[in-house]
């Protein structure tokens, strides 16, 4: 009895892969004409005529003229920033060299200004010398 039972429940395997190259085929064609139907779609969307262009005319900033580019305080301040630092601190610190790079061209035009009083370009040069020493710029002659 079990036997004829077990007889009539068997599966069908499914086919093997080289047997069904019709229907990969067919599906591989029919991706590429899609894709290409869409490609077209899209072109035919981004053929659109520009807007013609107005032109304005914008007035000049206002430059605000300082007499000193930084003060005394705050050019000991960046010099303590700076004398803090240490080289290990600054190698494992991404924070400090996006902190201090873009500083260093203002620093330098600051301390090679000569309307600048002699304490505040000691502070800047200190601070100059001070980030050299932790691999952040270099003095340039």
């Amino acid at each position: 009895m079990e036997r004829r039972v077990n007889q009539g429940c068997r599966r069908r395997l499914p086919e093997p892969r080289w047997r069904q190259w019709p229907s990969i085929l067919a599906a591989a064609v029919l991706g590429v004409a899609a894709a290409v139907a869409l490609q077209g779609l899209q072109a035919d969307a981004s053929v659109v005529a520009p807007a013609p262009v107005q032109e304005t005319a914008v007035p000049a900033p206002v430059v605000a003229v300082k007499a000193s580019p930084i003060s005394l305080t705050e050019a000991q301040r960046l010099h303590d920033e700076a004398a803090a630092l240490t080289p290990a601190g600054v190698a494992f610190d991404e924070s400090a060299h996006a902190t201090w790079l873009p500083r260093i061209g203002r620093l330098e035009a600051a301390a090679a200004d000569p309307g600048l009083s002699p304490e505040i370009r000691e502070e800047l040069v200190a601070t100059l010398e001070a980030l050299a020493k932790v691999g952040l710029g270099g003095r340039r002659p």
